[in-house]
């Protein structure tokens, strides 16, 4: 009886041993981005990368698996705790890292998925900068194996490194604006608008209305009769008898042709012109007086 139990502890080490293995996590907590070991920014994403089988296992990948056929539990969630401040915080909103070269089935010649096959799982965060290490993690991967459909229990392991850094944002200093000298704008003379004269209208006088006159009625005066005036008698003048002057012998001029004086003139001559002269007179004086 003694042997017989101490074959059935054996047994349920060996399993024991077998499901510690299964889903056990294998490499160290990277933070995506920064180089390894380095500390990261204050939000990103953490990978972590488990083997979901080992070679002694008796659980076995079907050789047809993809990436479809891999899935995460509803409950799956990572804890990280800051040493500084022991303060924990959980982070959810866990994914499968579909790039291949994370996360990938590898087989041998017999078909069984070796060691080396890896599932990543990236892990959204958002920290406050100090040391931080995955201290738990719940939850499931289900995948495809050759019995069918497969659920295993992830594991963090003691043998890789679960710490990482979240680093303080560097402050970029503002640079000071170089005093760039402020262009004077040269004053541009603003155009003074020639004043264009506003053309006056021309007054145009208004007509002034000629004032036609109202023709005054011409007094047409009453016809006084013309008095007919007596004819009175044409007095016949008696015809004077024309005085015939006498021939005044003409006087030859002198040689010298020099006019006569007063002196020299004839006295018949001028009785002839004062007789005719007062002829002329009573005679106009009769005229007048008829």
């Amino acid at each position: 009886m003694k042997n017989k139990g101490i074959k059935i502890g054996v047994v349920f080490i060996l399993l024991f041993a077998l499901l510690s293995v299964a889903g056990c996590q294998y490499e160290d907590v990277v933070i995506v981005g920064a180089e390894s070991g380095q500390p990261g920014p204050t939000s990103g994403q953490l990978r972590i990368s488990f083997a979901p089988v080992s070679s002694s296992a008796s659980i076995k990948l079907s050789p047809n698996i993809t990436i479809n056929d891999l899935s995460l539990s509803a409950d799956m969630s990572f804890t990280v705790t800051n040493t500084d401040t022991n303060a924990t915080t959980v982070l959810t909103g866990v994914v499968i890292d579909a790039d291949p070269a994370f996360t990938h089935a590898e087989f041998d010649a017999n078909g069984s998925a070796l060691s080396t096959t890896r599932i990543s799982l990236l892990i959204p965060y958002t920290l406050e900068p100090g040391n931080y290490k995955v201290t738990a993690v719940t939850g499931y991967v289900n995948y495809l194996s050759r019995e069918g459909a497969t659920s295993d229990k992830i594991r963090l392991s003691s043998d890789v490194s679960n710490t990482f850094t979240i680093a303080a944002p560097e402050l970029t200093p503002t640079p000071e604006p170089t005093a760039t000298p402020t262009v004077e704008p040269t004053a541009t003379p603003t155009v003074e608008p020639t004043a264009t004269p506003t053309a006056e209208p021309t007054a145009t006088p208004t007509a002034e209305p000629t004032a036609t006159p109202t023709a005054e009625p011409t007094a047409t005066p009453t016809a006084e009769p013309t008095a007919t005036p007596t004819a009175e008698p044409t007095a016949t003048p008696t015809a004077a008898p024309t005085a015939v002057p006498t021939a005044v012998p003409t006087a030859t001029p002198s040689p010298t042709n020099h006019p006569k004086t007063g002196d020299d003139f004839a006295p018949a001559l001028w009785l002839t012109l004062c007789a005719g002269s007062l002829a002329a007179l009573a005679l106009l004086l009769k005229k007048r007086h008829i």
